[in-house]
């Protein structure tokens, strides 16, 4: 048999072998390309031109009447800013259309020198809407006529675990020239509208259908045997709200899961008539984890056999600390039935960003009792610990399936914490011990948590876990 050779003399393969090759490399192709067809590779994002340097970027944003993106970021290790990117920013969509700005990439720490004298960026009265955070700021230098130009136009900072999706971004960088409340305007009815991904055409999204008297929302919510969702807010009047309805309220899983709910939307002057006297709602002691502010209540007129049914189960004030974005916001909409204590310690491992799996099991009643029980004794005492712990053990134990064992984590708050700081602060506490933490992390059959407050302002967390 002859064989092709290259010119240092190295076997390739024979003629027929040639043949045979290059006939099904011609089939391959025609499988792959199709008749009379062949696809173009998927066409890569463009990457996105950024700038280090402001006073650079201005003036080449000046030059050439552009919209100017600023992306501001905390230098260092930064899981926030590495998400951003590798989520938001890397959007073709997004990309494609910052091509149109001018972007500048800058530390929060930048300094601009202005009359002599160096000033942080970020404590500049043109930058106030970014509250010293990250996030993205743009800055309109498209046409001279225009009253806004040279002004920052639009702030979306990000909190401390919170930034923006791809889907809000593609309707950031596309807003309208405008005032900076003309463009929240339109960001607001925008992303309150824009197409799920995913959905098919012409399908109808779900809105939440809001009711504005409390009385006539608790009669339905009660007739129905519904959950009870009231919306605190200053209808349009507070930052903190604006996002939080734009961002979190819009979002399509956290619209269809309200379908689910009587919704009633309140001013935070909202008052009913008790005992012949007129009580505003929010110093009203059952809202009293609200704390007077804008944000989400949840009445449980659902499981009129429990004890907690008509009772406030559920306090998500609004006070820009923690943020509750879309995905913590669906969380609080599908906490197991409890306590208002209970249900926020479950929200706050569900919501860890490590996402334990202790809670994907299901709530014991037995458990639920247990946990609340000895919460009310750490706070009693005003000392954690597992105390009595082989007593209860064996209790627990005799309550629970044959077979079944249990185990048990503790913590407690800072001082002076509200009930939502102090549910993530104890499940912090569990994340920082290995034991704890193994068993907090761990799915398990049973469960069941609880926490209560002492008389010295900490709040004493206990879960209790039965497993096979």
């Amino acid at each position: 048999m002859k064989y092709l050779t290259n010119q240092a003399g190295n076997r390739l393969f024979d003629r027929q072998q040639s043949a045979v090759l290059i006939a099904l490399v011609g089939l391959l192709l025609a499988i792959a390309c199709g008749v009379g067809r062949c696809e173009q590779p998927a066409q890569q994002a463009p990457k996105i031109d950024w700038l280090t340097d402001y006073t650079e970027a201005m003036q080449r944003a000046e030059t050439e009447g552009r919209m100017m993106f600023i992306f501001f970021y905390h230098p260092g290790v930064n899981r926030l800013r590495d998400h951003f990117e590798a989520n938001g920013l890397a959007d073709p969509q997004v990309r494609q259309r910052l091509r149109d700005y001018v972007c500048v990439r800058l530390s929060t720490e930048s300094t601009i020198r202005i009359q002599g004298k160096r000033v942080r960026l970020l404590e500049h009265e043109a930058f106030s809407g970014m509250k010293g955070n990250q996030g993205i700021a743009v800055l309109d230098l498209r046409s001279q006529r225009a009253e806004y130009y040279g002004c920052v136009v639009s702030t979306f900072p990000f909190t401390d675990e919170y930034c923006y999706s791809a889907r809000q971004m593609a309707i950031i960088v596309d807003l309208k020239p405008g005032r900076p409340e003309q463009r929240w305007a339109e960001y607001v009815a925008r992303i309150s509208t824009a197409p799920e991904r995913g959905r098919p055409r012409g399908e109808l999204r779900p809105r939440i259908v809001w009711m504005h008297d409390y009385s006539a929302a608790v009669e339905r919510a009660d007739r129905e045997g519904k959950m009870l969702l009231v919306y605190f807010c200053t209808f349009g009047k507070d930052e903190l709200c604006r996002r939080f309805e734009a961002e979190s309220l819009a979002d399509p899983a956290v619209v269809e899961k309200l379908q689910g709910y009587v919704c009633v939307r309140l001013p935070l002057d909202a008052a009913i008539r008790e005992g012949g006297k007129r009580t505003k709602l929010l110093e009203h002691e059952a809202f009293g984890e609200m704390l007077g502010r804008p944000g989400i209540a949840i009445v449980d007129y659902k499981h009129k056999d429990r004890k907690y049914y008509g009772h406030v189960v559920s306090t998500f004030p609004l006070t820009g600390k923690l943020w509750y974005n879309a995905e913590r916001t669906l969380a609080m909409l599908d906490l197991p039935p409890g306590t208002l204590t209970q249900r926020t310690l479950i929200w706050a491992v569900r919501v860890h960003p490590d996402r334990p799996a202790s809670t994907t099991g299901q709530p014991d009643p037995t458990l639920m009792d247990e946990a609340e029980s000895h919460s009310q004794y750490q706070a009693r005492i005003g000392v954690q610990g597992h105390h009595h712990w082989g007593v209860r053990f064996q209790r627990i134990v005799g309550r629970l399936p044959h077979g079944m064992t249990a185990s048990e984590v503790c913590a407690e708050s800072w001082p002076g914490e509200n009930l939502v700081e102090a549910a993530v602060e104890c499940v912090r506490c569990w994340r920082l011990s290995q034991g704890h933490w193994s068993a907090v992390r761990a799915a398990h059959r049973l469960f069941g948590y609880d926490m209560k407050r002492g008389s010295n302002g900490i709040w004493y967390a206990t879960g209790i876990f039965g497993r096979d």
